[in-house]
């Protein structure tokens, strides 16, 4: 996913034909894979860790953008605790 330097894509994501200027960066940005995870966990009830955060839309701060990605942080190190090797 390409974007300028210290900016977010739009969400939802759509990718385009449109050459990638030179000034942006390539990177995935952690919050989205994180966001998927609190969408899953409030569907579905999966948390381990309860305190879901809210899922993310467009013009998030940074500090809510910090709150998803430490909960899927939360989730990740409660499961190898009680499922090590997973």
């Amino acid at each position: 996913m390409c974007h300028g330097h210290g900016s977010y894509l739009p969400r939802p994501y759509q990718e385009t034909s449109t050459p990638v200027p030179t000034d942006v960066e390539l990177r995935t940005d952690a919050s989205n894979v994180a966001d998927q995870l609190v969408h899953h966990d409030q569907q579905h009830g999966t948390s381990t860790t309860g305190d879901i955060p809210a899922g993310l839309e467009d013009g998030w701060t940074d500090s809510e953008r910090d709150a998803v990605r430490a909960y899927a942080r939360r989730e990740w190190i409660t499961r190898q605790e009680r499922w090590p090797g997973i």
